[in-house]
């Protein structure tokens, strides 16, 4: 068995460092293109943009997302720079997107404070998480696609199910 493990270990961690490779380097891109932006009237969506990547990429970013889970970073991250494009041409739209957005949000953290301790960690609240990123990207880069359907309302679902209602 320790031979068969560390046979695919190498390959594994190459394979690890790859991915988080590449969801640095999109990173990076957002980063630099965040701060060649001087636009006024999109403030907001920037201040909102640097938030979602503070979230998404930060220290320990490879263990919380884990390793399936970097390709949807770099998505997440793709998004962000569609969302970019756009933005120049459309700031009231993207405000009302962003707005969407921050309601679920906000629901989201009022649902985590709420749990016991123990339970803001389960699979259930850490997968809503995640949900409302899908919802980012099916809000500001639909073409992107998402893995599963993803709205408003079926997050709030799953929060209703993470509460045990």
């Amino acid at each position: 068995l320790r031979e068969r493990v560390r046979a695919d270990l190498i390959d594994t961690v190459v394979e690890v460092m790859e991915r988080a490779r590449r969801v640095l380097a999109a990173a990076y891109a957002v980063e630099q293109r965040l701060g060649a932006t001087k636009n006024l009237a999109v403030v907001a969506a920037l201040a909102d943009i640097r938030n979602q990547l503070t979230g998404l990429v930060h220290d320990g970013f490879i263990t919380e997302a884990g390793y399936a889970r970097l390709p949807d970073l770099l998505r997440y991250l793709t998004a962000i720079e569609r969302r970019l494009d756009r933005l120049p041409g459309g700031p009231q739209r993207d405000k009302q997107q962003q707005d969407r957005i921050a309601v679920v949000q906000k629901e989201y953290q009022d649902m985590l404070a709420a749990l016991p301790p123990a339970r803001r960690q389960s699979a259930a609240a850490r997968q809503i998480r995640w949900m409302i990123e899908e919802l980012r990207v099916n809000v500001f880069a639909q073409a992107l696609g998402t893995p599963y359907p993803v709205s408003e309302q079926r997050i709030y679902r799953a929060m209703d199910e993470a509460e045990g209602r």
